[in-house]
């Protein structure tokens, strides 16, 4: 099976090589675990080592603030290969159209239809799932949840669905039928290791793959982010 490099050193070691291509991909976790850095490292690394196009869907922040916050992380050289669009730039796209108004959920469904496939991208990530919730009037969460997945499936395109959790949660979407649809959910976690905050990432499914279900430390230096395997911790 094709994969996708997370290029997070030794995870895809773990993965049989990576992420499954044209698979959806629910990464989830409480604030400050670095859900968005993360997944803006796997497009920004693709599209630079493995030249594949991505493009990255803010919806809570603005396009300067969001390339302020991966600048701090040294991932700052721009690319053809890998676009960041807001929801300033999505509504100047689709325009005004009173169809959309409760309904962000179809509004970039429609987005992504009108644009994605025009642009031949290979990965897509949305920046939080929670944003569109918010911003769409749902009245039956697991039929407009399972369109939205289904249209995202059809697309053939590798997707990153980014889930905010809160302390206590223990479902990793809001509604519960995400992780259900999702055909991989890679958790990050923070734990309080006397008096360190330590960052872990855990696989608690993935689709067509043979994965570790340890919960690995992750790091982050410069540019790159690490894990560590229960083995090399001991040693």
């Amino acid at each position: 099976m094709d994969r996708i490099k997370t290029y997070i050193e030794r995870l895809d070691d773990q993965l049989e090589g990576g992420i499954p291509k044209g698979t959806i991909s629910l990464i989830c976790g409480v604030a400050g675990c670095m859900k968005s850095s993360l997944t803006y490292s796997i497009l920004y690394n693709n599209a630079m080592k493995g030249n594949l196009k991505g493009l990255y869907i803010t919806l809570e922040q603005d396009l300067q603030s969001f390339k302020k916050q991966m600048q701090t992380l040294g991932l700052v050289e721009e690319s053809e290969k890998l676009a960041i669009v807001d929801h300033k730039m999505i509504d100047e796209a689709v325009g005004v159209d009173l169809k959309f108004e409760h309904n962000s959920i179809k509004k970039v469904k429609y987005y992504l239809d009108a644009i994605v496939k025009k642009k031949d991208y290979d990965l897509i990530a949305i920046d939080p799932l929670n944003a569109l919730y918010s911003l769409t009037t749902i009245k039956s969460p697991r039929r407009e949840i399972h369109l939205f997945f289904a249209g995202l499936r059809e697309t053939g395109i590798t997707s990153f669905l980014i889930s905010e959790m809160y302390p206590g949660d223990t479902r990793f979407g809001k509604y519960g039928i995400e992780e259900f649809l999702a055909d991989a959910i890679i958790h990050l976690d923070i734990r309080r290791e006397r008096d360190i905050l330590e960052r872990r990432l855990g696989i608690i499914k993935m689709r067509y793959t043979n994965h570790n279900l340890q919960y690995f430390p992750l790091f982050y230096d410069k540019d790159n982010f690490t894990i560590y395997t229960k083995e090399e911790i001991e040693l």
